[in-house]
């Protein structure tokens, strides 16, 4: 391991990601649906071809661009444009051995797993399909974790569209070996209808009963409704390189469809979730915000805080209780590891360093690899030293229940 971090922090990486491999989910399928959950075959071509129920077969080489983490810019254009083959990405993008390698590399003691491609693909597939890939992803996922010596740990898909499902999901993974959370995307399964409506309380009732924290992460796609949709951030044509333009998954650029989307509806959720009652619904539920940057997150919560005593006949339920209360008593966000704001963030009373948590993203093209602990260590060098220890692992360990005695 690298010896230029600090010995006393324990590093736990709240939000790395596996790309989804060529085949090797299909004989985690339930039955039935062996032939139509996500696998990725070579047409007559040669070219690597994903298909996915009833998915207008895509071409997967622009999809490579999500393991790029480390190389050169050069190189990641090309792999942008297509000219690269998705399964000759290296193995740590969905092996648990290459995996903790990595890890290794940049001193991490443990990483929580989500999914890449798989966040997407929730529109214009039947609920019972959706139910099926994700127990599909998870179990599979399960299975990996099993193999990461107690380092690695899975973030469960759960069927977006269908909060029944999506509750009966949640009991079922929370039972599965190395599964230490679950996880929505930031946006509502039905247009109009915002977190705090009932329809989505069997969700908060399956995390609240089973324990298992509740984690927001974005996607810049538009198949479900959001900022991206509603903003209309998917369709700009600025491109100078090929994107993927599937109707029910994929914007034509990346830049301003996750630099706003992203912050927007994460923004949007935390609103509803502390502010419309969720939360002082459900004192048991734990939530955690991710990969959307968190220096924004003190002043939102005092422009929510502002309105509750202003506007307080609007959220009468609050009965004055403050939005950031509940924040605190039960929310997380995640910080890349250079936000300049990470440090004001820890010692600012509305948020405070118990609150935070990082994220590399690796191996997504954003990550910094190697060297992210590196960087995290030098933002948070300021603190005092039990709240550094929290920052860099002690708080991811705490919400997902990971043994730091372990790896």
């Amino acid at each position: 391991m690298s010896g230029s971090t600090p010995a006393d922090l324990v590093f736990v990486d709240a939000d790395g990601h596996l790309l989804e491999p060529a085949s090797a989910m299909v004989p985690f399928a339930p039955e039935g649906f062996e032939d139509r959950v996500w696998r990725i075959t070579p047409d007559a071509d040669g070219n690597e071809i994903l298909t996915i129920d009833d998915m207008e077969p895509m071409d997967t080489a622009v999809m490579a661009l999500a393991g790029t983490a480390g190389v050169d810019e050069e190189r990641r254009r090309k792999m942008h444009a297509g000219s690269f083959r998705y399964s000759d990405l290296p193995a740590h993008c969905w092996d648990a051995a290459a995996r903790l390698e990595v890890l290794d590399t940049d001193n991490i003691a443990h990483s929580v797993l989500h999914a890449t491609m798989l966040l997407g693909f929730q529109s214009l597939r039947t609920h019972e399909f959706v139910a099926a890939q994700s127990r599909t992803f998870n179990d599979w996922l399960s299975d990996l974790c099993s193999q990461g010596q107690g380092r690695l740990h899975g973030v469960a898909n759960l069927p977006q569209r269908d909060p029944v499902a999506a509750a009966a999901e949640i009991r079922r993974v929370a039972d599965l070996p190395g599964i230490v959370g679950v996880q929505l995307r930031p946006n509502p399964a039905v247009e109009g209808y915002h977190f705090n409506h009932e329809m989505y309380d069997p969700v908060w009732e399956a995390c609240s009963e089973t324990g298992l924290p509740l984690g927001f992460h974005p996607l810049l796609a538009a198949d479900v409704p959001g900022a991206v949709r509603g903003l209309r951030l998917n369709r700009l044509g600025t491109s100078e390189i090929p994107v993927q333009e599937q109707e029910d998954f994929g914007s034509d650029n990346i830049y301003f469809a996750q630099a706003v989307g992203n912050p927007a509806d994460m923004m949007n959720t935390i609103m509803f979730l502390t502010a419309g009652g969720v939360l002082q619904r459900y004192p048991d539920l734990r939530t955690v915000f991710l990969e959307s940057n968190g220096g924004w997150i003190v002043t939102l919560l005092e422009r929510l805080d502002h309105h509750a005593r202003v506007y307080e006949w609007d959220v009468p339920w609050l009965k004055g209780a403050m939005p950031s209360e509940f924040f605190r008593r039960q929310c997380w966000i995640s910080f890349d590891a250079d936000e300049s704001t990470l440090a004001f963030t820890a010692r600012n009373e509305i948020v405070g360093a118990d609150r935070i948590v990082w994220a590399s993203d690796f191996p997504h093209p954003d990550a910094k690899y190697p060297g992210t602990t590196v960087e995290l260590a030098e933002t948070i060098a300021e603190l005092d030293p039990a709240d550094q220890y929290r920052i860099a692992g002690g708080n991811a360990a705490e919400l997902y229940g990971i043994d730091l005695g372990r790896g």
